[in-house]
Parts: structure tokens; sequence; C-alpha cells
């Protein structure tokens, strides 16, 4: 008897794995290229893995990015492995012929307006808005407070001597090894850093496009232009005060954030999707956010905005994926945007300020407070950087690295910026 049961018991577990594995090859396939963002990686894997269990339908897959998403997306393209569900930013309009009409989704009606005016073509609207971002300095309050013998007041930083000011009192700590941390990745200098020139070349939308337009065609000269000249004056004195002297192209964004944390900086270029990194690396700390002055005006409105804005959107495929697969991906982004548990995810795992009415629930740091106070007040930048092509952020994000090594100088830098959109 003890023998027969011997024998039974491992039929009954290969039945059992049996049943597992014919539930999972009966569920409807779907993939998302990414995680969204890399720093939240784990986050939203979670993620994923609870929308697995919650329903039996559909099987979610994350597909790893390996390097350029733009690139990774049309290489599957090119191989007939689309993935279902991609996260674009700049790069929609360019894949807009093969991307799922939201224009009717019952998700786009919480969406609030003005999120997602890039990635409408005509009538259709390619994408849904993922996240309210900004970025600028980010600031560890507790450094900035020693630094200012007191309560560091914020909206004090209105013009470039101002910032000036701060690196010195920061770099003067005993307790800092420098004043701020400059990171070298092409998509913060080239995305990110670089907007701040194109976003200040006017007061409205219509205005900034212009000058993009006017740059392409050579009518606006850099060397010449007052904006860019600024622009590049704060990144040097974000440069004479980085951390990373020696070796300016090294740091990665693990090790700035440690910085940050621990206080050997005062101050890191970067956006707020590095909170929860910073939140779980020192959760005692108080951080906030700063916008980036490019004028030694204090008059000068950009010097005491924040860019804000959606910078990036849920896409599907409908090319390559069939009706079932497209269904899938619906109800995953369902799922993440309007239940209990999703939103949870959204907002507390992954710290997303959501651009979509229909939340019961926001992050409650102190970062996500000072982005509020902006948007109140309407001190706000526009991204600029969603209306480049898709090869914009890494061939300027190359040629800020050549800058932030010392390779070319200020003209270097403007002759191959406008070598780039003179070719669009």
């Amino acid at each position: 008897m003890k023998h027969a049961l011997a024998l039974l018991i491992p039929a009954l577990m290969l039945v059992g794995c049996g049943a597992e594995d014919k539930e999972a090859s009966q569920r409807t396939q779907i993939t998302i290229l990414g995680t969204i963002k890399s720093d939240i990686g784990p986050q939203f894997e979670q993620a994923v893995e609870h929308y697995n269990e919650s329903q039996s339908e559909y099987e979610l897959r994350v597909l790893p990015v390996d390097g350029n998403a733009y690139e990774r997306m049309t290489a599957l393209y090119a191989s007939r492995n689309a993935p279902t569900i991609m996260v674009m930013g700049q790069e929609t309009q360019e894949l807009k012929d093969r991307l799922m009409d939201f224009s009717q989704s019952e998700l786009l009606t919480n969406a609030y307006p003005g999120t997602y005016e890039t990635v409408k073509d005509g009538d259709r609207v390619l994408g849904l808005p993922i996240s309210i971002e900004a970025f600028g300095f980010l600031y560890n309050k507790s450094v900035l407070d020693q630094a200012f013998e007191g309560d560091f007041q914020p909206e004090t930083v209105d013009s470039q001597l101002a910032l000036e000011q701060v690196f010195e009192k920061v770099a003067a700590l005993d307790s800092t090894r420098a004043a701020v941390s400059v990171s070298p990745m092409d998509w913060s200098l080239g995305a990110h850093y670089s907007n701040l020139m194109f976003t200040n070349q006017s007061d409205e939308l219509q205005g900034k496009l212009a000058a993009l337009d006017a740059i392409k065609s050579g009518d606006i000269q850099l060397a010449d232009n007052a904006i860019f000249n600024g622009w590049v004056d704060t990144f040097d004195m974000m440069m004479a005060n980085n951390t990373a002297q020696r070796a300016p192209l090294a740091p990665t964004f693990d090790e700035s954030a440690m910085d940050l944390a621990s206080g050997n900086i005062g101050l890191w270029f970067q956006g707020n999707w590095a909170y929860p990194l910073l939140n779980e690396l020192n959760p005692d700390v108080e951080y906030g956010i700063l916008p980036v002055p490019v004028s030694q005006d204090s008059q000068f409105a950009g010097n005491k905005a924040l860019s804000v804005g959606a910078s990036l959107f849920f896409t599907v495929d409908k090319t390559q994926s069939t009706e079932a697969e497209r269904q899938g991906a619906q109800d995953f982004l369902k799922w993440l945007l309007v239940s209990e548990d999703g939103q949870r995810h959204y907002v507390d795992e992954m710290n997303f300020i959501p651009p979509y009415s229909n939340f019961t629930r926001l992050p409650q740091d102190s970062m996500t407070q000072d982005i509020s106070r902006f948007m109140q007040t309407g001190q706000t930048l526009d991204w600029m950087n969603l209306y480049y092509p898709g090869d914009a952020f890494p061939s300027m994000g190359a040629s800020m690295q050549k800058y932030l090594a010392g390779v070319i100088d200020r003209k270097g830098l403007a002759d191959e910026i406008e070598k780039y959109w003179n070719s669009k």
C-alpha cells in the first residue's frame, strides 16, 4: 500500500503541474516592452505579477529593453515580434500608423485635458498618459537647511546668481564632497537638460515650436542666442560644482541617488521618478525640487518655473497583434488605472502622480507636494523634448557628454546641436 501511495503522489503532482501548464497555455499571451522606467523595475514587475494572479484570461510578460527603447521597438517590428504594449514618448508620432486609437476608450475620459495633446493624430489619440513628471534640481532639505543655517527657502533661487550661492554654501559644508551631481546619461542631458534651452525660447508653446523650426532652418544661430548662452552658463556652473570632477562621465544613476540620500551632495539634476529610490535609500530625508535658472534676471519667468508634463504614454500595437491581445492590453491598463489594487501599485509603489481624475489616492511625499504647488500657481514649462524626433536625445546627449568631458567647447556644442537640427 505504501509503495502504491509512493507511486501515486508523484503522478498526482504531475497532473497538477500539467493542469497549471494547460491553464497558462490557454491564456492569451500579451507583452509589454520594459518596465516603464528602469528605476521602478521591481515595483512594476510586482504589479504585473499581481495582475496575472487577479484573473485567468490573460498572461502579461515583460520584455527586456536592452538599450535604446526606440531601436528595440523598431527591431522587434522588423522581426514581426512587436510587443502588445509599448511605453513611448516622442516616438509616438513616428510609429503612429502602427498604434491603436484610444479616442473612444473609457480610460481616456478620466485623463486631464492637455495631458495627451502630443499623442494626437487628427481625431485619433495614440496613447494614454502614464504620469505627471517634473525635473530640475532634486535637493536634500537637511543639507540645504544646514548650508543656510536654518530653514532653506526654495523660492529665493530665482537667478543664476542665487543658484551659485546655493552651490557655494553647500560645497563649503564639512559634511559634503561637492554641491551637485550631474548625471551623464544621454537621456538626462539630451532630453531633459536640453529641454530647458528650447522651452525658454518663448512663453507660449507656438513660439517655442517656431524657435525650434528657426534652429532647423538656420534662422537662429545658437552662438548668438541669449537663452542658449544662459543655458550653457548654468551648465558650466554645474560642471564646476560637480561631484565627479576627475571622471564626469562615470557616475551612475544609483550612485548619484546614494550621494544625495546620504548627504554627500545637496542637489542632483534629475526628475521625481528618482524619489522611490531616494526614499528607499534614506526614508528619513525630506526631498524637494527646484527649477533650473538660465538667466541672471530674477524677473525672468523661466528661472522660477518647473518643467512639468506627461512625458510617457502607454501605446498598443495594432498591426501585429490580434484582437484578443489588444483586449488583453486594455484589460491590464484598466486594472492598473481603475482598480483599487492597480492604483495602489501605481501610486504607493511606483510613486506616480496620476494624470487622471478618477484616482482616489495621491503620493504624499514632499517632492510631489512641491510639484503640485508649481502646477497650482501655473509656474510650469513645456516638455519640448516630446516634440523631438526619436533620435534627437541620443544625438544631443552625445554632444552634451563631449562638452561635459571637455572634448568640445561652447562653439563646438552649438555647432553639433545645429548640425543635428539642420538635418531634420
